[in-house]
């Protein structure tokens, strides 16, 4: 029998479906590439976004077309925050949502003897127990390790918290015993990664900086990177302690949406400008070099030209390393769904001047990187046969040649084709 995965949405959803690849596996499917006729195909959704949601249908529609005979199973927040409309869709048979993952061979396997719809979704903000399952794991440089679940947060514009409901951290002693499993089978990087990381250990003793420490201590990981982080973690004893710790890459992604006070209000962002900026200086403070990316929603609800500007304004006095800039997009079921949207295409002109200004931000940062001398975690070889990989800082770098899976030294030459940059093996000479 062959199954076929296509995930959409963060690292979170990439690495539910690699649990779900390994559930297939240990039972003896054949896991084919997405587009390949399939018994069995199972989507990941996205629904943060109205666009995700259009694409999730796209590429639901694109499989019955694949495998018209088929059976589609439907996974993630689009179909945990509306199951019924999922299985309305053709070719879809059951909808499986955010819990209960472990059942998904056996209900794949009753759509395709009987079948059936089945709605195998359940109420998500009932779930108190984190769901430990663990990841088939294709590549071997980088692995993605999924510790935290859900949000409390319940930001204004975010569908989030109802798609994948309350907290739930990973016990220590599984992460800890999949990173070994992990490092095993060759492993260096691994990125800590949740929905709202931060919070983890606040329902079972631990804490992030607790369970960042205990994985860079076991023997064979050569790098720890974070996933996104809410700024009320980087505390100067956190950013103490990570400064302490070799194995922890220096690129923090911190989560800000907005620049102006007002807007962060309307967003129900629980910081001002200002405690984020003193937030990324305890980064500073600690890492000097340290990356800095963030999110940006552009054209918030009622946000006006002046709101924009100061935006624009904080983003440059930061100095992120890369913004990733999302137009507002309306969720139903959301306090901000009440509030004033603005026009599409002013909210599409304030995302390309944001953009814009992430752009010359980046190339600055790569800038002022280079003549600097870094480890590079090589990866995989680009269309010119060079060897490429990311430094701790996750810069893009090319190398003449060198082995998946190492970690050289390399001094940071040119910057080529807007980001990514040419290096040269460093000898210590």
């Amino acid at each position: 029998m062959k199954v076929a995965f296509y995930t959409l949405g963060c690292k979170v959803n990439q690495y539910d479906t690699q649990t779900m690849e390994e559930l297939f596996s240990r039972q003896g499917w054949e896991i084919v590439p997405f587009g390949e006729a399939a018994d069995v195909t199972v989507i990941n959704t996205c629904t943060v976004t109205a666009m995700s949601d259009k694409k999730s249908r796209q590429m639901i529609s694109r499989a019955h077309h694949v495998s018209p005979g088929g059976v589609i199973v439907v996974a993630g927040c689009y179909a945990q925050r509306d199951a019924q409309q999922v299985l309305a869709l053709p070719g879809v048979s059951v909808a499986l949502g955010n819990r209960n993952r472990g059942s998904i061979v056996e209900l794949a396997q009753r759509a395709l003897l009987d079948g059936e719809k089945i709605d195998a979704v359940s109420d998500i903000m009932r779930a108190r127990e984190y769901e430990e399952l663990s990841a088939l794991c294709a590549d071997r440089t980088r692995a993605t390790l999924k510790i935290q679940d859900g949000c409390n947060r319940f930001c204004s514009y975010c569908i989030i918290p109802y798609a994948r409901g309350p907290i739930r951290s990973r016990r220590p002693e599984e992460v800890l015993a999949e990173v070994e499993r992990l490092s095993a089978q060759g492993f260096r990087e691994f990125v800590l990664t949740g929905i709202h990381l931060a919070s983890y250990g606040a329902d079972n003793g631990s804490s992030l900086q607790k369970i960042i420490e205990q994985v860079s201590a076991l023997p064979g990981v050569r790098r720890v990177r974070l996933g996104s982080l809410e700024p009320s973690v980087l505390t100067e004893e956190f950013c103490a302690s990570c400064a302490k710790n070799p194995r922890l890459c220096r690129q923090f992604h911190v989560s800000m949406q907005s620049g102006s006070e007002t807007v962060l209000r309307r967003m129900n962002r629980r910081y001002t400008p200002e405690e984020y900026a003193g937030y990324i200086q305890n980064i500073r403070k600690y890492m000097p070099g340290a990356a800095v990316t963030t999110d940006v929603i552009a054209g918030f609800c009622e946000e006006t030209e002046q709101e924009h500007a100061e935006t624009m304004a904080f983003v440059e006095r930061i100095g992120f390393a890369r913004i990733h800039v999302f137009p507002y997009s309306r969720r139903e079921g959301t306090k901000a769904a009440a509030m004033r949207d603005l026009p599409r295409a002013v909210k599409e002109e304030r995302a390309a001047e944001l953009i814009a200004l992430g752009k010359r931000l980046q190339e600055a940062y790569i800038d002022r990187a280079l003549g600097t001398v870094q480890e590079v975690l090589l990866e995989e070889p680009d269309e010119k046969g060079r060897m490429t990989g990311y430094t701790g800082t996750y810069l893009r770098v090319a190398v003449p040649d060198g082995k998946q899976g190492q970690i050289v030294p390399v001094r940071l030459v040119r910057r080529e084709e807007g980001e990514l940059v040419i290096g040269e093996f460093f000898s210590g000479k």
